[in-house]
């Protein structure tokens, strides 16, 4: 391997110095500092086990934490880590080297995880491993295209419109779903791999070509979004859908990619190898794909990458899981294809108030930094939706859910320059280096009369201008070029649909079309212009900021929520109750609190009454079931009020509250364990109800350590 990365770099080298005319001194020091340190990077000393892919070998190495007999366990993809594995290579080396034949019985071994152990260190052992090195691997050493411009376009519908308009990129879906044939024993159209004949359908493969054949031809670099969609039609006994997903279920279709059987991994690898060997050929005789997205708004998965009703560490591990074998794929056969993560603007709010349906950017984030990295770093990407906190206003500027913090709870194009701030901590570098981040889905809505095309387009001329001013972003892709009219009344087109049957009729132009097409223009700032006062802006300097608010500890705490009863406020039984509703608590610059308002009667006890399961055991030994809650009187103006919690009968909580009086309290529920109990949450007005805003936020059930 060392002597083909000298080979390499030797090549690099002359390269370099024959473009010395046109390359500055400068770059020509960075290449050399780069050569220089590469060899440390291929086996990090951060890590004592790392292996490497040869075009017939698997190559495993590991430091001095390893002594006596070591032995390399061999894991299948699909099957979680248990069992014994397959020995693979057992012995004593001096050397701190072992190499397999990458081939066996028709399978790629780069398709494997591996566990190191040893009989002298048998705490040194640690996660399985993957292949994270290929570059003694002869792959395609053409780089996707460097895009002249950020300025891009999400479906775009009039190739001749979108020249006018001046993009230089753009994304393409691509359902695997639709491309894979699977029901046809001799499909017209098949490709093969590792030795199966996988069949496609035809269509969908002649029209992604003419899809990518038409952008490469209009000089757009394309990002693929790849999507498995699920409908109620899918068999689901199909290798594509995930066993936590029931397509009866799915609520719009995009679904997680199904690594959890041999079988869905293998057509998911297969799938993804098409691609690659289709769409990265350097004749671009089918189009071209610049890099990939895996699924869709991953956090927010109930909708946009459904994989049923679970929780966010189901998530993230699964998704984690398909982020790596499109990196194995990728990274063996391109030396430089990114892959991006799909993330929506909900950073460190909850994407649903439901755990199972939705969680945040940041745990999303943290999640799969921690999976990839303890498993072998790679280089992932983001590909963000910076919409604005209300899809409906392009007003973002006056986003109060973007504050300019690490732990803000949205991060829309007010607060954009928070995103690379983030990724540049050293947790989240990628061999030292910094994520790319590419906007592949947002846009502004134009609101019906009055000022609402001015808005929309002075909503993407502050946008650009802050893009700009941002080098860790690639691309800007907007969404939408044209209004699609079943997209729940938003309407970001730059143009208006035409108002006829075809969903895909382009209409008229709207303001924002010569805002767009001024955009990276000597124009710009002409065109730009009527933009400043209605951004609340004199010019166009300082667009970002360069310092934010002191952040709080990020980190989400793993959930351990047994039952919410906010979100099962319908399910209650409610007495002598003035006014019961769900509320949100806190002001909108912080993550809020969901909550139960249960306004009292003048006279009489208020009552809500659900009927719960406390359970018997906890995730562990060291885990117990506590009922939690604040109870907050929120208005100033009250005179006071009672409130009472009962547990199967018997009184744990009483207390009278003054106005704007907030009550945190844990009550241990290890009495109750294994029971069917009435928990009872009580107000009392003591005469007066006025102003007696009685609430009960975050009130769980939860399990708390010992």
């Amino acid at each position: 391997m060392e002597e083909h990365f000298l080979k390499w770099a030797g090549w690099k080298f002359s390269v370099a110095l024959r473009r010395l005319s046109r390359n500055s001194f400068l770059n020509l020091l960075g290449l050399v500092a780069a050569l220089v340190s590469a060899p440390q990077n291929l086996f990090s000393a951060e890590t004592s086990f790392q292996i490497a892919a040869a075009q017939d070998e698997i190559v495993f190495r590991w430091n001095h934490s390893m002594t006596g007999v070591v032995t390399i366990r061999e894991y299948p993809l699909a099957e979680a880590l248990g069992g014994d594995g397959s020995v693979v290579w057992s012995g004593l080396d001096a050397n701190k080297e072992a190499r397999v034949a990458r081939f066996h019985d028709g399978a790629d071994r780069i398709f494997s995880k591996y566990q190191i152990t040893s009989d002298a260190s048998p705490s040194a052992a640690n996660e399985p491993q993957f292949v994270t090195d290929f570059s003694a691997l002869p792959r395609r050493t053409r780089p996707p295209e460097r895009s002249r411009s950020k300025k891009g376009i999400a479906c775009l519908l009039d190739p001749a419109d979108g020249v006018d308009l001046g993009f230089a990129q753009a994304n393409q879906n691509i359902d695997i779903a639709a491309l894979l044939d699977l029901q046809n024993s001799s499909p017209q159209t098949s490709f093969e791999y590792q030795g199966r004949r996988i069949g496609l359908h035809s269509g969908a493969v002649q029209h992604l070509d003419k899809a990518l054949r038409e952008a490469f031809q209009s000089g757009l670099r394309v990002t693929g979004i790849l999507l498995n969609n699920v409908s109620k039609r899918t068999p689901p006994n199909s290798p594509l859908v995930h066993p936590f997903t029931n397509p009866l279920l799915v609520p719009i279709g995009p679904s997680a990619f199904n690594t959890a059987t041999a079988e869905g991994v293998f057509y998911y690898r297969a799938v993804l190898s098409w691609l690659l060997e289709r769409y990265t050929r350097e004749d671009a005789q089918f189009g071209q794909l610049a890099g990939l997205v895996i699924g869709n708004e991953m956090q927010s998965h109930w909708s946009w990458y459904h994989l049923g009703l679970v929780e966010p560490a189901v998530v993230i591990k699964e998704y984690s899981a398909a982020l790596r074998i499109a990196d194995l794929v990728t990274r063996s056969a391109h030396w430089d294809f990114p892959l991006y993560i799909s993330l929506d603007h909900h950073w460190r709010a909850p994407a649903s108030e439901e755990s199972g349906k939705g969680f945040s950017a940041v745990e999303a984030l943290e999640g799969i930094n921690e999976i990839v990295k303890s498993g072998g770093d790679f280089p992932w990407n983001v590909a963000f939706h910076p919409y604005p906190e209300n899809l409906m206003d392009p007003q973002f500027w006056m986003d109060r859910s973007a504050p300019f913090r690490f732990d803000a709870p949205k991060i829309t194009f007010h607060n954009l320059e928070v995103l690379p701030a983030f990724l540049k901590q050293p947790r989240f570098l990628a061999q030292g280096r910094v994520r790319r981040i590419a906007l592949t889905e947002q846009g502004f809505h134009c609101p019906k009369g009055g000022r609402g095309e001015e808005l929309q387009a002075a909503a993407y001329a502050l946008a650009w201008k802050k893009i700009q001013a941002l080098p860790e972003i690639e691309a800007f892709l907007y969404h939408r070029h044209v209004d699609h009219p079943h997209e729940y009344g938003l309407s970001c087109g730059i143009r208006e649909h035409d108002g006829s049957s075809n969903v895909l009729g382009v209409g008229r132009k709207r303001k924002i079309w010569e805002v767009v097409r001024g955009a990276g223009s000597p124009e710009e700032d002409a065109v730009f212009a009527f933009a400043l006062p209605m951004v609340g802006r004199t010019d166009w300097e300082n667009v970002v900021r360069l310092e934010f608010d002191p952040p709080r500890d990020l980190k989400p705490a793993a959930s351990k929520v047994i039952y919410d009863f906010a979100l099962h406020l319908k399910k209650a039984r409610a007495e002598n109750i003035q006014a019961l509703e769900k509320q949100k608590i806190g002001p909108p610059e912080e993550v809020q609190e969901t909550a139960i308002l249960e306004h009292p009667k003048a006279r009489g006890r208020g009552l809500l009454s659900f009927t719960v399961e406390i359970p018997a055991h906890g995730h562990g030994d060291k885990e117990y079931p506590v009922l939690k809650f604040d109870a907050l009187l929120n208005n100033k103006n009250s005179f006071g009020a009672g409130f009472y919690v009962s547990i199967a009968g018997r009184d744990v909580f009483s207390k009278v509250l003054r106005g704007e009086e907030r009550v945190p309290q844990v009550i241990d529920l290890r009495q109750w364990q294994g029971q069917v109990v009435d928990v009872v949450f009580g107000v009392d007005a003591n005469g007066d109800p006025a102003y007696d805003w009685a609430v009960w936020v975050s009130p769980t059930l939860q399990f708390q350590a010992l």
